[in-house]
């Protein structure tokens, strides 16, 4: 014990001073971004399986505590831990600290490698076209983080003792966060609650005692936040997975769907009086009230650009410039129109569309084929974000259709005979 003591100690105060020396030389916001990117990293050389979960709620807390608006930093702080992520991956490969076999990803991983290699082809082309570098680099973005999330998923979450460290801490975390903002009025996405939901009904229903009344709490919690979301994507989501489930699973699943949505029932029972509940309940009402205000018109636009270039799109980046978009103003429209399937139209065409579809399609059959409750879970999530991807177009990317293929895979594998997933 004594001879641990000095190495760990001189570990912990170079991760300090690697960790305080950006904070300390760098402009405040900077240095912040600098400093949490090197914890981050060093932190994912430890422990790699915490990745995707401190990517996904990480950068939501962050910006939240920075009090960002734009949209350029928001982005910005959901990719510094995914940057963390890979570099702590090349470390530990460097260190030989790798998986003697890696994931089973052939075809699917083949798909999503093609995606990654006409993403970059599409760019070139798009500058070619004449357009701006900026607006390149934001649509190439929009479609990158899909084979980034899948690649990071199969890479950090592959055994099982690993995707279950990552579920505990995403659910303990989410769970916070979400409990805390329950009550809070205005504008909440209800993303992080949505991804839990499905997967804590299966298991809701497999558990049994008060382990299933934990279950199904924690769901309804999750859920009161999704009704609560004032998006209308993130409704369409839960119920195309609810439904997927209630018709692909056994009597375990529908079970598990049964006592959350009737826990989620009690629970706004209970909440239904605190005045930051009703205020979000107003917000709810405004946001079925409100039509789709200026995303129809850009999605006109986004259409008319593919008629043009049906097959390959206009290359990354196209925009319109100088459109009048119908009660809304003169503006610029492209290339993200708000609604991702027409964004990938506008920029890539119909192969632009194959190249997407191809992996996520793949992946699928793993889940609503062999009617694993898990992976069951996941990929009725995936058709439910398939189905949001015609009306939303999210700032970073519809990244779900990159992690719940890899989800998807990876708890169907987990049940399953090695020889039985390589070859998918």
């Amino acid at each position: 014990m004594s001879r641990l003591w000095v190495p760990s100690a001189l570990t912990a105060g170079a991760i300090g001073a690697a960790t305080a020396l950006p904070v300390a030389i760098l402009p405040t916001s900077l240095g912040v971004a600098v400093g949490g990117t090197v914890l981050c990293a060093l932190g994912f050389v430890v422990w790699p399986w915490a990745v995707l979960p401190v990517g996904i709620i990480g950068g939501s807390v962050a910006s939240g505590l920075l009090g960002v608006a734009d949209v350029q930093t928001f982005v910005i702080m959901h990719t510094l831990p995914l940057v963390a992520g890979c570099a702590a991956l090349a470390v530990r490969y460097l260190l030989g600290w790798w998986p003697e076999q890696s994931p089973p990803w052939r075809r699917t991983g083949l798909a999503m490698a093609v995606l990654s290699a006409g993403i970059g082809v599409a760019a070139v082309y798009g500058l070619a076209m004449g357009n701006l570098p900026r607006n390149v680099l934001v649509a190439a973005y929009q479609v990158a983080v899909i084979p980034a999330y899948f690649f990071l998923a199969l890479h950090t979450l592959h055994t099982r003792r690993w995707l279950r460290a990552a579920a505990l801490l995403y659910l303990v975390s989410a769970g916070v966060l979400t409990t805390i903002e329950l009550s809070n009025p205005g504008r909440h996405g209800g993303l992080l609650a949505v991804l839990a939901v499905p997967p804590l009904m299966v298991l809701a229903g497999r558990a049994r005692g008060w382990r299933r009344a934990g279950l199904a709490l924690l769901t309804a919690v999750f859920l009161a936040d999704v009704v609560l979301a004032s998006y209308r994507g993130i409704w369409l989501v839960t119920g195309v997975a609810v439904l997927i489930l209630l018709v692909r699973g056994g009597a375990a699943v529908r079970r598990g769907v049964l006592v959350t949505v009737t826990g989620a029932i009690l629970l706004f029972g209970l909440i239904s009086l605190h005045p930051g509940v009703r205020e979000r309940s107003t917000v709810v009402t405004m946001a079925l009230e409100r039509d789709a205000g200026h995303r129809l018109p850009e999605s006109a636009v986004g259409l008319a650009a593919f008629a043009t270039q049906p097959l390959v799109g206009a290359g990354l980046g196209q925009s319109a410039q100088q459109v009048y978009v119908e009660g809304y103003t003169v503006t610029d429209v492209g290339p993200v129109y708000h609604a991702f399937w027409v964004m990938i139209l506008a920029n890539s065409g119909l192969l632009g569309l194959f190249a997407v579809l191809w992996p996520v399609l793949r992946a699928l059959p793993a889940g609503l084929a062999r009617r694993n409750p898990l992976a069951l879970a996941f990929a009725a999530l995936t058709c439910g974000f398939l189905g949001a991807a015609f009306f939303a177009g999210p700032t970073d990317g519809h990244w779900e259709l990159g992690l719940l293929p890899a989800l998807t895979l990876l708890a169907a594998r987990i049940r399953e005979t090695p020889t039985a997933v390589v070859a998918r």
